[in-house]
């Protein structure tokens, strides 16, 4: 194993055995999976982020970013909007998702559809997802697997998180966790195999019934960057922050 990687690996989970932390186990991505059980619920989310990560890329190269989502979910079926746009507004992206999710005990898995619209560059791409996450480790921690299929550029990238989380007071939830990314010809001008290791902290603070105030921050490094391959010169070490508010009814 490469030694750079094993140091890395090495200090995330003994970090996630010293904190008590985890939130985010999910993917990256923007999307919610809302399982309902037969109710009808949605979830609205509006925030900042410093910097656009996304497979371990600097993806604006140091601009932020503004979002905004609103996902619905009844029985074992979600499907949302999400909408980001640049500080700079040079850049700004639709996502139109659908999924269909399951919930068994301490299982949970789902498979889904999102459209891609870059409106700026005239660009869509259309990917297929799946996911699979187990919540019932040692310890509480929990740990998710995902992949996500691009049509465009015919390759997968792959994550796999895990993390706990607990609260240490009423109506304040805090998390820590590690995210390790795989990339198959999906970055289709960047290197194949692992490309990041990101340590992810958040807050979660009810604001009041139904509102909360949320936070991250997260440090990624770079796994194996290739300076050759033009889709490896945002792939980087860096630090990134967001804040944001969220509704749920």
């Amino acid at each position: 194993m490469n030694s750079k990687l094993f140091k890395y690996l090495i200090l995330g989970f003994n970090f996630l055995h010293l904190m008590l932390l985890g939130h985010e186990m999910e993917s990256s991505k923007p999307f919610e999976k809302l399982h309902a059980h037969k109710d009808a619920n949605a979830h609205v989310h509006a925030g900042w982020e410093s910097r656009y990560f996304s497979e371990g890329r600097d993806a604006l190269d140091g601009k932020s970013l503004w979002s905004g989502s609103v996902e619905l979910g009844y029985d074992h079926f979600s499907g949302g909007v999400w909408y980001g746009r640049s500080s700079n507004h040079q850049y700004d992206e639709w996502q139109y998702n659908l999924a269909l999710s399951q919930e068994l005990e301490s299982l949970s898995f789902y498979v889904g559809y999102t459209h891609l619209v870059f409106a700026k560059d005239n660009e869509s791409d259309d990917e297929w997802s799946a996911g699979i996450s187990y919540t019932d480790l040692p310890m509480g921690l929990e740990t998710s697997f995902d992949a996500y299929y691009s049509m465009d550029a015919k390759g997968t990238f792959m994550e796999w998180a895990t993390g706990k989380e607990f609260n240490p007071v009423d109506e304040l939830t805090l998390s820590l966790s590690g995210v390790l990314g795989w990339n198959e010809n999906y970055v289709g001008d960047g290197h194949d195999g692992l490309n990041f290791f990101c340590l992810r902290t958040g807050a979660e603070k009810v604001l009041a019934e139904n509102i909360s105030l949320v936070g991250h921050g997260a440090y990624s490094w770079a796994v194996n960057r290739d300076l050759s391959l033009a889709g490896d010169q945002l792939l980087k070490d860096f630090f990134h922050l967001g804040l944001g508010v969220e509704w749920s009814f």
